[in-house]
């Protein structure tokens, strides 16, 4: 299978990276390709083994520091080492124990504060991570329904389970000319689970009209990120996440919304807040467990009683594990009893960063595109002035993914870290001052002058 990782330059190592690549090389004497997940040690990164992390900046092992534009992929809503959290997850560890067997009153307080913030998670049941809860979902939908068929999109990524994963970042050669055909695996080694999955264009009406029109009868679920954010980020167009739910009313089939990435970032609730959309079943991660492992999937108490009394298994010796329950509550606790000042706060300082990158590559001529939706932002490198990203397929096109890895690996030499992979969006945290912004935008000036400017 021909990957992106395989087309892409290998990264240059020098200063502080010299100290990291031994470190990395060392890892791979224990550690296949010396980390535990591939997007972190791709062959265009540059070296970067972390030492330790506080509020918006981190530190690698050679001591270098770093403005963390990444925050672990999401879950930092409050930065690293946030002290309510370090307090809730200390009192737990140290006053009540870390895994204890048995129900607890702290996953019922989580669960009732999640409740809160997500009303359409009558019932919910939390779990490790979003891959974890994305086949609990699919699942619950094929359960309740009676039907197999699941319909996804191009570019997003709802986890590496035999239930969906899908190559998801699949050459515009391989995708079907109608908008929607079988979806291809996602690696090898896979069963035949993914053969019941149709992959369809997002952002595309017509589309869904129509594989739903050939398929429907067949489909227990669509399911899809609401704000696309595993592709660059592209926003749903005016009425289309609307239109979405109408259609599957229409069809008798069941809408997931996978909130892993979008829950508690683009609104305390999640994308459903924000686009007022309300799903079947809802998927939660990342951001609710202020750095720990969590998720949750979540549905009417009328789907989730295929769990409680139906046919349907859902276990897991970890999930709601005490201390991340710990953490999970003292995340819900701050965005419940603040979330009117911290989202516009959120709002303002990633407005600043983003109008600032757009304003200086706008200035020198470079053609991109700068996206945000609350605290989750993209900066896509154009190969020309293009009509607005709409999805995937646009992405693939119209990116410059090369040029983006040189600003990139420019930047992180000056000091600031974001994905090397264009296809990876950033994400800001209520730690990220005005200064943070400015020194940042201080070294996008200087990166687009030498990077960019041709």
């Amino acid at each position: 299978m021909k990957s992106q990782k395989s087309i892409l330059p290998e990264a240059p190592t020098n200063g502080s990276s010299d100290a990291c690549q031994q470190m990395l090389e060392r890892g791979r004497r224990s550690i296949a390709g010396g980390d535990s997940s591939t997007m972190r040690v791709l062959p265009y990164h540059i070296p970067l083994v972390a030492d330790r992390a506080l509020g918006s900046h981190v530190w690698d092992v050679a001591g270098r520091e770093y403005i963390d534009l990444n925050m672990s992929y999401g879950p930092l809503l409050f930065g690293h080492c946030a002290p309510h959290v370090i307090k809730a997850v200390v009192k737990q560890i140290s006053e009540r124990g870390s895994q204890l067997g048995f129900p607890t009153e702290i996953t019922i307080r989580a669960a009732e504060k999640l409740q809160q913030l997500f009303p359409s998670m009558e019932l919910l049941r939390f779990a490790n991570s979003g891959t974890e809860a994305c086949a609990s979902a699919v699942r619950l939908a094929r359960t309740a329904t009676g039907r197999r068929k699941l319909i996804m999109f191009e570019g997003h990524y709802h986890g590496w389970s035999e239930a969906v994963f899908n190559r998801y970042h699949a050459p515009l050669s391989e995708l079907p000319a109608e908008g929607f055909g079988p979806a291809i695996p996602g690696t090898t080694g896979m069963s035949s689970g993914i053969d019941e999955v149709i992959v369809c264009q997002w952002n595309d009406l017509d589309a869904l009209e129509r594989c739903l029109a050939r398929h429907g009868s067949e489909v227990a679920g669509v399911i899809m990120e609401p704000v696309m954010a595993n592709a660059g980020l592209v926003l749903p167009q005016e009425g289309y996440l609307q239109a979405v739910r109408e259609l599957t009313l229409d069809h008798g089939v069941l809408l997931l919304f996978d909130e892993v990435i979008t829950g508690l970032r683009v609104a305390a609730g999640g994308a459903q807040e924000r686009f007022l959309v309300t799903p079947d079943i809802t998927v939660v991660s990342k951001a609710i467990g202020g750095g720990y492992p969590v998720s949750a999937f979540g549905a009417s108490k009328e789907l989730m009683e295929q769990i409680v009394s139906g046919p349907l298994f859902h276990g897991g010796v970890f999930s709601g594990n005490a201390v991340v329950m710990s953490s999970t509550e003292a995340v819900l606790d701050a965005v419940l009893a603040d979330r009117e000042n911290i989202y516009p706060a959120l709002e303002t300082i990633t407005a600043r960063l983003v109008g600032g990158i757009d304003e200086i590559m706008t200035r020198h001529g470079v053609p991109h595109q700068a996206v945000s939706c609350g605290p989750l932002l993209s900066i896509m490198l154009t190969k020309g002035e293009v009509a607005p990203l709409a999805n995937y397929r646009d992405v693939r096109q119209h990116c410059d993914f090369e040029s983006y890895i040189q600003f990139q690996h420019f930047m992180q030499n000056a000091g600031v870290y974001f994905h090397p992979n264009q296809f990876e969006p950033m994400f800001l945290s209520t730690a990220h001052t005005t200064d943070d912004i400015d020194q940042v935008l201080e070294h996008v000036e200087e990166g687009v002058q030498t990077c960019l400017v041709r």
